[in-house]
């Protein structure tokens, strides 16, 4: 009883009790599988879902916030990753930055998983005249079919190789990841804005991050994504670092 109102309580004031991570446990090593683009698309999809898919009837269109930032640059020459996690990636704005990236340090067996719903956040359903959000859903009857938007951004930049999509939960994918022990350079959060969802989201991706691998992310003038940095950051003696316009976590 007492433990269900403290829960109550600590719910209300932005608080997650209970992490979604405690119990799942590595059921193999991180060198038991190639995390390369072949053997993702595999595990994934079970064949490669770039073949056969109309590209050409989509304009490209890698509208974004903060897709273009320098920091993508700088991260990825400093830390050269060779697998790379974006939560939240919308149309794909801040993947191709990340993928022109790799190529020009010529990373080339380099890979971005790329996790999102491609539903939209919260407030992409709070404004049905937004133009930039509610609208770029491009819904049909009802439901999102900004996915192929996506896919067809990447078949335009020539990334079909680099860049995989994974259409699941940000929550459900980090349970699919951890148990097939990935171990990961660079992991970029760009999903939801709302505090509870920030934190979480980091909360479960940070253990994947490998020994001097980094977590990093956007949107840092937003309160809940503030709040939910700092706090994870003071809870596990970690400092905020940033590189222009992106907050970073690095496991040391």
């Amino acid at each position: 009883m007492l433990k269900n109102l403290v829960s109550a309580v600590a719910s209300r004031l932005g608080y997650i009790v209970k992490k979604r991570t405690d119990g799942i446990t590595r059921s193999i090593t991180a060198s038991d599988l190639d995390f390369s683009s072949q053997m993702l698309m595999s595990l994934i999809h079970g064949k490669n879902i770039y073949e056969g898919f109309d590209y050409p009837s989509f304009d490209f269109d890698p509208q974004g916030w903060g897709s273009q930032s320098p920091a993508f640059g700088k991260i990825i020459e400093k830390h050269r990753p060779q697998f790379i996690i974006e939560v939240g990636s919308w149309k794909g704005g801040s993947t191709l930055t990340m993928a022109k990236e790799l190529k020009n340090q010529r990373l080339d067996s380099a890979v971005i998983l790329c996790i999102d719903t491609w539903l939209g956040a919260v407030e992409f359903w709070e404004d049905q005249e937004d133009q930039s959000r509610f609208k770029s859903l491009a819904c049909k009857h009802g439901f999102p079919q900004v996915y192929y938007t996506f896919l067809a951004n990447v078949c335009h930049a020539g990334f079909q190789n680099t860049v995989i999509p994974f259409p699941l939960s940000s929550a459900s994918a980090a349970i699919w990841l951890l148990k097939r022990g990935a171990s990961v350079d660079a992991i970029y959060i760009d999903a939801s804005h709302e505090e509870q969802e920030v934190y979480q989201d980091i909360l479960d991706y940070f253990p994947l991050v490998r020994s001097g691998g980094i977590l990093f992310g956007d949107d840092w003038e937003w309160l809940g994504v503030r709040n939910s940095v700092t706090r994870y950051a003071k809870q596990n003696r970690l400092k905020v670092d940033f590189v222009d316009d992106k907050w970073v976590l690095k496991n040391s």
